[in-house]
């Protein structure tokens, strides 16, 4: 009888199979059979050989089966989604950014990744909260009570520790990881349930490549648990007789892990000029391969290889289920597939009409769209050269820390935006403020907040903050420390976490008091919301079921997302997909309110420039501080433009732009007072380019406003290093130094080099532009330090201080050099002279 091999053989002879897949599957089988040989004689081998592969395979089938119909799925989502968008009159061109990130006013009745994304973190984040309050990082990026942290990972490897507080922390994470293993399947993953995991393990490439195969062999071989280390060709563990592998079958398994890990997945994938990627729905079981024997065999090996201690471990493995949850859901198993579907059948509309207008508003926007795509999964922020995009993204972190430590006197702006993003759903303004003023001052309040799933950003990510105006990006763990640490002592984190958390609890009581009505006789504006989004009379008849609203201990009444997705008496898939439909609109009108940097104003300012090139590094210093200014512009526009006629959007934009202005106008007065000088004049009378520095202070670009009546920013810098960004500012400020001392040096002239390196420092120093001590320290250290290297400090303060008052009318109150304050600030400088 002719075995497996002869049989692929003649399959491969009959062009019934290609020769290449030939060929692995019968080096796999005589893999196989020579290693059963040690323990059976060779036929039966090659028979158990033969059965296990067959098994394998009929798994690996099932797994792909699975993912091809989600996949399918997807596609005919697409396929209806153009459908009835051109059926509402919609602009279907919009459709491939829209399903990325919500295109406000667009109509499109379409889920979005990045709100997905944002609801399940919200709700990931809200059931890890005893690890996120516990053991969250200090302002030095230190994670907190390592002891308990490390009984919490005895816990989750079933090893009893003793600890109460770390077995329940322990419970909520493996709670937490099944719901996302669950719902990663429902979209078409294939990921088993394993029984006391452990922790998901990150490598450092880099750590891997500098030890070598033979060193990183010696140090993981003994700490693997090789029962639970399964052969992927037959199914069944590696471990023989007394507990370890067979040596060949471990090394070649351990090279091939070892290869994977140092080329980032290359060693087994060839250029092609396939467009697809590589799917999703198998990946977060591959993460899974290495098992180890214990605690401490991880705690081992993490420190020598990994990098991540296990809070960031935990944290980064569920953000990253959620966004690759979020993309399978709206994109398939294979998001970039999708998408090109999506533009394709899009497209396919476009030319069936013979319309050129919508052509090339496709063509324009899809490549936007796959832009977005890449900055979703992370691949746009891969280097292309590594120590140069590492160089720069840390000095873009260290002038973060230097120049934003006074960003907190800019969000009087944000109260203008919440207010108007509260008026938008039926909401009052007053109750959001006096919400959020609630939670900044009431532990008992943030607990109310935690318990209804509603966890500080911060928490989680000591980057949100710098993520606001900067965008989610790459750089050097210690620098990223550095500037976290400057924004979160600045207040900056505290108040957008806080912000964000009240906005989302008064909407969650809005909605709560909606409840005992019927979606036609609810709020009209909460209405129109709901349903703009597909929320229909049933699902809002499932969502308002009284026994699944929470219930705060003063006895109010909330609806909130990961609450009733517990309480609900919905089946759990149903319920899963409407839970995150209500947090998705939630994380929408959130972002709305206090506005960070979104993906599509990113796409539009970097496009596809890559970190470590030229192009790509000028743009990021070029956007740097600027995005967030263009996102919500590019926002707010599309909400005025979604309003039904002109008036009423007039109306809108007039009262954000009033309230915007005011704020703007607070925000400049606080931010003068801040450095020493008194507020400046407002009468638009005597002083009427005050009103365009308030505009540009509301819309986030309070720094051109500077050069209304100024030939430079308030950082130093002219129009044009402002407007080619930090970066260059300040490449342009040493080099600029250096020139001008030199050339004074060789014709004899007196240098400015101390005066020079003092306005360095004090102008790049993170953390120097603290509001609450910045005032201080320019006055206690570095005006003296100033006066003692240069003679000619006093003159030039002078000159300086003179140049202020004319052009913008307010004197100092503390005056440049003095070690205390000449006398209180002149209030009465604002209605300015009659």
């Amino acid at each position: 009888m002719a075995n497996m091999f002869d049989c692929i053989q003649a399959a491969i002879d009959d062009g019934q199979l290609e020769p290449a897949r030939g060929k692995n599957a019968q080096d796999e089988f005589l893999q196989l059979a020579n290693r059963y040989e040690s323990a059976m004689p060779r036929d039966v081998a090659e028979a158990q050989a033969a059965k296990d592969l067959k098994e394998a395979s009929r798994r690996s089938a099932t797994s792909r089966r699975h993912a091809v119909i989600n996949q399918l799925q997807a596609m005919r989502r697409n396929e209806a989604l153009v459908a009835e968008t051109v059926a509402r009159g919609g602009d279907p061109s919009l459709l491939p950014t829209a399903v990325l990130e919500t295109v406000a006013g667009s109509g499109i009745q379409a889920e979005s990744v990045r709100f997905v994304r944002d609801s399940l973190n919200r709700q990931f984040h809200g059931m890890l909260r005893g690890l996120l309050r516990k053991h969250s990082k200090d302002l030095l990026g230190r994670v907190r009570n390592q002891a308990g942290l490390k009984n919490i990972v005895h816990e989750l490897f079933g090893e009893a520790s003793g600890d109460a507080e770390a077995k329940a922390i322990a419970g909520a994470i493996g709670k937490t990881r099944d719901r996302a293993r669950s719902l990663f399947n429902a979209y078409g993953g294939d990921i088993g349930k394993l029984e006391n995991y452990g922790i998901r393990h990150s490598h450092d490439s880099t750590k891997l490549r500098k030890a070598g195969f033979d060193a990183w062999r010696a140090e993981v071989f003994d700490r693997l648990d090789w029962n639970r280390i399964e052969d992927h060709r037959t199914g069944r563990p590696f471990a023989e007789a007394g507990g370890r592998p067979a040596p060949a079958a471990a090394e070649e398994f351990l090279r091939k892990v070892f290869d994977n890990i140092t080329t980032r997945g290359w060693i087994d994938r060839a250029p092609s000029m396939a467009v697809g990627g590589k799917a999703l729905y198998n990946q977060r079981a591959e993460a899974r391969v290495l098992h180890f024997k214990s605690a401490d065999d991880w705690l081992a090996y993490n420190t020598a290889f990994g990098d991540a201690n296990p809070f960031e471990a935990i944290v980064s493995q569920m953000d990253g289920f959620a966004r690759d949850i979020a993309l399978m859901r709206v994109l398939g198993p294979n998001p970039t597939l999708g998408l090109e579907h999506l533009i394709q059948s899009v497209e396919r509309h476009a030319a069936v009409r013979a319309d050129g207008k919508l052509e090339n508003a496709v063509s324009s926007r899809s490549g936007r769209a796959r832009t977005m795509l890449r900055m979703t999964t992370g691949a746009a922020n891969a280097p292309a050269d590594h120590a140069w995009a590492s160089f720069l993204a840390g000095t873009r972190n260290l002038l973060t820390g230097a120049q934003l430590g006074s960003a907190m006197l800019s969000t009087p702006t944000d109260l203008a935006t919440m207010g108007a993003a509260a008026r938008e759903i039926g909401m009052s303004p007053k109750n959001v403020f006096a919400r959020t003023a609630g939670l900044l001052s009431s532990h008992a309040t943030r607990d109310t907040a935690a318990a209804m799933g509603y966890v500080a950003d911060t928490l989680a990510n000591a980057g949100t903050a710098s993520a606001r105006y900067l965008g989610d990006v790459w750089s050097p763990e210690l620098t990223e420390r550095i500037t976290d640490g400057v924004l979160r002592a600045s207040g900056l984190s505290y108040w957008t976490d806080m912000a964000r958390t009240g906005f989302q609890m008064e909407f969650s009581a809005h909605l709560a008091q909606n409840a005992h009505l019927a979606l036609d006789s609810i709020d009209p504006l909460l209405r129109k919301t709901l349903t703009d989004r597909g929320i229909t009379a049933a699902d809002w008849d499932h969502l308002r079921a009284p026994d699944a609203l929470f219930v705060a201990p003063n006895g109010a009444k909330f609806l909130t997302p990961l609450h009733w997705v517990e309480h609900t008496r919905l089946p759990r898939a149903e319920a899963e997909g409407l839970s995150l439909k209500l947090g998705s609109i939630m994380q929408e009108e959130m972002e709305f309110a206090i506005p960070s940097v979104s993906l599509d104003a990113r796409a539009r300012v970097m496009g596809a420039a890559q970190p470590g090139t030229i192009s790509g590094e000028l743009i990021r210093s070029v956007a740097m501080y600027k995005n967030y200014a263009i996102s919500l512009t590019l926002n707010q526009y599309r909400r005025t433009m979604a309003k039904p006629g002109g008036w009423s959007r007039a109306k809108y934009f007039t009262s954000l732009a009033v309230g915007m202005t005011a704020m703007g106008a607070l925000s400049v007065q606080l931010k003068e007072m801040a450095k020493g000088r008194d507020p400046r004049n407002m009468n638009p009378f005597t002083n009427p380019g005050f009103i365009a520095e308030a505009v540009f202070q509301g819309g986030g670009l309070g720094i051109f406003g500077d050069f209304i009546r100024s030939e430079e920013s308030r950082i130093g810098g002219g129009l044009a290093s402002t407007l080619a960004g930090p970066v260059v500012g300040l490449g342009s400020d040493v080099l600029g130094g250096v020139v001008q001392n030199a050339s004074a040096a060789a014709q004899g002239k007196n240098t400015s080099v101390a005066r020079d390196l003092t306005n360095l420092g004090k102008r790049y120093t993170p953390g120097s532009s603290l509001w609450y001590g910045r005032l201080a320290l320019e006055r206690m250290f570095w005006d003296q330090l100033h006066e003692a290297m240069d003679p000619d400090a006093a003159r030039d303060y002078a000159k300086k201080e003179r140049k202020r008052v004319k052009s913008y009318g307010n004197a100092s109150w503390w005056t440049p050099t003095q070690m205390t304050p000449d006398r209180a600030p002149n209030l009465s400088n604002i209605a300015g002279e009659p």
